[in-house]
């Protein structure tokens, strides 16, 4: 009796071990296929990142390409010549300074060319003594440049013993950078009546008071229309100084000599919409 009740007590304890051993087993496959899900989980998430990554680099490659790109037009679009390509030179006569400008870090024929139209125009007057025994000091700018053309301004304030009165200088050169050759307005527009008329009615140059612009105004509006185009058919030549012209980027300026209780000079600016280019 007592020899079956022990081996029963043995199965049973033999079944309970094997129980318990399943559900370890049970509970050890379970932990198994979460660690794996886990697994899996966190690499979906780092691939996700990855390529989340990439495509961001992409994008800033492309963006990179694109300013690069930009740039590489802007560049172009810039072109060769800027007021920055030139230097600033002095021409010295008697008690007269006169500053040019000289295309700097170039010695090609071309740009030795344009040197010398400059040089001869800045200094012209005063080479021919027309201001002999004059005091002043000339001074340029450059409204407008880019591969075409340079356009040159110079105005200063000449005095001399002889003289009552102060003399307002204003005289400009225009240069072709592709041949090196100076231009004149009947060079550059087609002067006709139409011009005259938009000479006219263009707007008056001057940081004077609007009393002073009214007066200039009445002034051209009396000018014979015949005269002025003889004037401007003669502009820009040194050796006939009543009538010079220089560009800006949307406009032509029109310098006419006058007499001394109206400046000396007056300037006209015509838009460029407004003339008939040659």
């Amino acid at each position: 009796m007592y020899l079956k009740i022990i081996i029963v007590g043995i199965v049973s304890l033999i079944w309970l071990s094997a129980c318990s051993n399943g559900e370890r087993n049970v509970a050890s496959d379970l932990n198994t296929d979460n660690d794996a899900v886990e697994n899996q989980e966190t690499k979906a998430e780092n691939d996700a990142l990855e390529n989340k990554e990439q495509e961001t680099n992409d994008n800033n490659g492309v963006g990179e390409n694109q300013e690069t790109a930009t740039n590489d037009k802007n560049d172009e679009s810039e072109g060769l010549y800027k007021e920055n390509s030139f230097t600033s030179k002095q021409y010295t006569k008697g008690n007269i300074k006169v500053s040019y400008p000289q295309l700097a870090n170039e010695d090609s024929d071309k740009a030795n060319k344009i040197n010398s139209v400059i040089t001869k125009a800045a200094s012209y007057y005063f080479e021919n003594d027309y201001y002999e025994g004059y005091t002043g000091e000339i001074k340029y700018y450059i409204p407008f440049v880019n591969d075409e053309f340079v356009s040159i301004a110079y105005e200063g304030l000449l005095t001399s013993p002889s003289n009552s009165y102060p003399i307002n200088l204003s005289y400009s050169t225009l240069v072709n950078m592709q041949t090196g050759e100076k231009v004149s307005l009947s060079d550059l527009v087609n002067l006709d009546d139409s011009f005259v008329q938009a000479f006219k009615q263009g707007g008056i140059v001057t940081d004077q008071s609007s009393e002073y612009k009214q007066e200039i105004k009445k002034y051209i509006a009396s000018l014979d229309n015949q005269d002025l185009l003889k004037k401007f058919l003669e502009a820009d030549k040194m050796n006939s100084p009543e009538v010079f012209v220089y560009v800006t980027e949307d406009s032509i300026v029109v310098t006419i000599a006058v007499v001394h209780a109206l400046g000396d000079f007056i300037s006209v600016q015509i838009s460029k919409d407004n003339v008939s280019f040659q």
